[in-house]
């Protein structure tokens, strides 16, 4: 009962996001992947204009015992997370500020993309730089939340394409249409504002969740376009689909993935290119 009463009334506060519903359940997916055995936590870039509520978004699930959140980061900056990414208790890194680590020097936002980008995919492992010797142990994996503006994310498209950072996590874009934006002033007039921040009830260790032959290869399908909207061969969307669709039967407490968690991964999906869904 006290969780049917949790969930209601976080239903309700997320009204207060005008339409973004499906992009707040897009991240909190994401942050339930990352209590899912055998898989890897699910990055996800937000790109939407200044004024689009993505660090609001973000935000809300602070407190959260799997995230922690910085607003500046560079590639030492790990090392003091270190021990809690090899035991697994952190899974996620949110950086609500991504313009701002890009603004440091080339050199040093270079380093701390790459450095990240070896933690959301093959796993960290030694390092060594100016700081000294850095051993990471059994690869460890985490994924990272993000948020960033329509063209600051065109101006890097082109060289994280080169670099590989681009397949490290899955773009939701969005906009807002003028009923939203009419709808949010309504909001502003009235006086309400973002939800207080709600922490995400998660196992404390990673759970099993089986998937059937039949829908596998539904996602696997809808991987197979995604992948050649975005000129890739959709591996890596594959593995995504089945992860988020995994994580959203875990949040609501079933151990195997059903056609309600399938049908709401391939409509999440259309915010899953760089072609903006307007809300």
């Amino acid at each position: 009962m006290a969780i049917a009463t949790a969930r209601a009334t976080a239903a309700r506060d997320e009204k207060f996001f005008v339409r973004l519903e499906p992009v707040v359940e897009v991240i909190r997916a994401a942050i339930w992947s990352g209590r899912i055995a055998n898989e890897r936590p699910v990055s996800v870039m937000l790109i939407a204009q200044q004024e689009s509520a993505k660090t609001e978004v973000l935000k809300y699930f602070f407190g959260t015992d799997t995230l922690r959140y910085v607003s500046d980061l560079t590639s030492s900056g790990l090392r003091p997370y270190k021990e809690d990414i090899e035991r697994g208790k952190m899974r996620h890194i949110v950086i609500l500020d991504l313009v701002r680590v890009l603004s440091h020097s080339k050199g040093v936002g270079e380093r701390t993309l790459q450095s990240l980008a070896a933690l959301m995919e093959e796993g960290e492992t030694a390092t060594s730089d100016a700081g000294g010797m850095n051993q990471w142990a059994k690869f460890p994996r985490i994924g990272a939340l993000m948020g960033i503006t329509p063209d600051f994310f065109k101006s890097k498209r082109g060289h994280w394409r080169k670099t590989g950072f681009l397949t490290r996590f899955i773009p939701v874009s969005y906009s807002y249409s003028k009923s939203t934006v009419d709808a949010i002033h309504e909001r502003i007039k009235d006086g309400r504002t973002f939800p207080i921040p709600r922490a995400e009830g998660l196992p404390e260790f990673p759970n099993v969740v089986n998937i059937s032959k039949d829908f596998s290869e539904t996602l696997s399908a809808q991987a197979k376009m995604l992948g050649q909207a975005m000129s890739t061969h959709g591996f890596r969307y594959h593995r995504v689909l089945r992860v988020l669709a995994k994580a959203r039967a875990r949040l609501n407490g079933r151990g195997a993935v059903s056609a309600v968690d399938v049908s709401a991964i391939i409509d999440w999906s259309k915010f899953f290119t760089l072609t903006e869904v307007e809300l």
